[in-house]
């Protein structure tokens, strides 16, 4: 069984015992190049999960693989591209939120808030995680933009902090409000920003022989 990873290659016998050397072989190669493991392609299967056992079921059989890697830059912009794409999708649905706690709510309505709540935690997060990097100026082609954005990120978190004063009173009206007036303008102005930070091509490193 052949392993291909950047330009190199690494060989194993195609017998379970190697498995957990091999797994850490990889890793470490990847470490070493300061590049992220994405998943793998195995005989022009891609698999994202459950590794271990994926080989483990048929490890007589399998030939090649391929290591995919992604660099910390594609990672970022990869998750930038995500969070977009959600918030393009939530704008209509808050939308809809809002009126809901105008009118006539339902237990569904706390169900799609409480969604929203993930969904605003897991942003903020996000940019955490990128923003952590001790290399970010090399990440964005311009800097500035992301200091924008950032900007952004800490008005949603004190939003997140009023969302929760609101909904510990159960002030329906209030709930609507910082829907329609406050998360809706933030998402708009933060979709414009991540129009400016994303590229629309990102590419992985993939070793194909």
């Amino acid at each position: 069984m052949k392993i291909y990873i950047n330009n190199q290659v690494l060989e194993y016998e195609n017998k379970q015992n190697i498995i957990d050397k091999m797994f850490n072989e990889i890793n470490k190669e990847v470490s070493d190049l300061n590049l992220i493991f994405s998943h793998l392609i195995v005989d022009g299967q891609e698999v994202y999960d459950d590794f271990f056992d994926y080989f483990l079921d048929n490890i007589k059989n399998r030939e090649k693989v391929n290591v995919v890697t992604k660099t910390v830059k594609e990672i970022s912009k990869e998750t930038l591209l995500s969070t977009l794409d959600y918030i393009n999708r939530a704008i209509p649905e808050i939308e809809k939120l809002s009126n809901e706690f105008y009118k006539t709510h339902s237990k569904n309505t706390w169900l799609k808030l409480t969604d929203l709540i993930e969904g605003i935690n897991w942003i903020i997060n996000s940019y955490t995680y990128i923003d952590s990097n001790s290399k970010l100026e090399n990440i964005f082609d311009d800097y500035e933009k992301w200091n924008l954005y950032a900007k952004d990120i800490y008005l949603l978190k004190e939003l997140v902090v009023e969302f929760d004063e609101i909904l510990q009173n159960n002030d329906l009206v209030s709930t609507g409000d910082i829907l329609s007036y406050e998360i809706i303008p933030l998402f708009n102005s933060m979709k414009e920003k991540l129009g400016g930070l994303i590229s629309k091509e990102v590419t992985f490193n993939v070793t194909n022989r």
